[in-house]
């Protein structure tokens, strides 16, 4: 299974101030913080009720704080490449999420921790991943081994 978008979410341990999270996106970008992004501008969907919340626009990739399922958590959505091999592409995914996480925690301003114990992922790519049976257990048999070397032996 070759995937090109795929999603990963970790949720925070409690609400975030998102307002207090656009001048750390905008200082993020001028510090180009997320090394190996091309961190381009953020983006401000409050309004939009279990929506996106405030995101870190980055060529290869999206960050926000989203609050879809009224949960919310830092979501990075992967944007641009070529399809690639699902264990290689959410190997680097879930990098780069946590390493966004662990920056988040370090702000002062922010008061945010990440509850690592469980992680949210998607495909977005109907071309390469229709919504299936057959698609959900390719995708679960694809990413099993790479969640086992992060979590241990989990049910996934």
């Amino acid at each position: 299974m070759h995937v090109q978008q795929i999603t990963v979410k970790y949720f925070t341990e409690g609400p975030v101030d998102q307002a207090a999270l656009i001048p750390v996106f905008h200082r993020w970008i001028r510090e180009d913080r997320i090394t190996g992004k091309l961190l381009i501008d953020v983006a401000d969907y409050r309004q939009v009720q279990d929506g996106p919340g405030v995101m870190l626009i980055a060529h290869e990739a999206h960050y926000g704080l989203d609050e879809g399922g009224g949960r919310p958590g830092l979501r990075m959505a992967v944007r641009r490449d070529e399809p690639r091999a699902v264990a290689e592409r959410l190997t680097q995914a879930l990098r780069d999420v946590l390493f966004a996480c662990a920056e988040l925690e370090k702000e002062e301003s922010l008061d945010v921790s990440f509850a690592g114990g469980e992680v949210q992922i998607q495909v977005l790519s109907r071309l390469h991943a229709p919504n299936t049976a057959a698609t959900f257990a390719a995708f679960r048999e694809a990413i099993a081994p790479v969640l086992a070397t992060v979590y241990g032996e989990v049910d996934v």
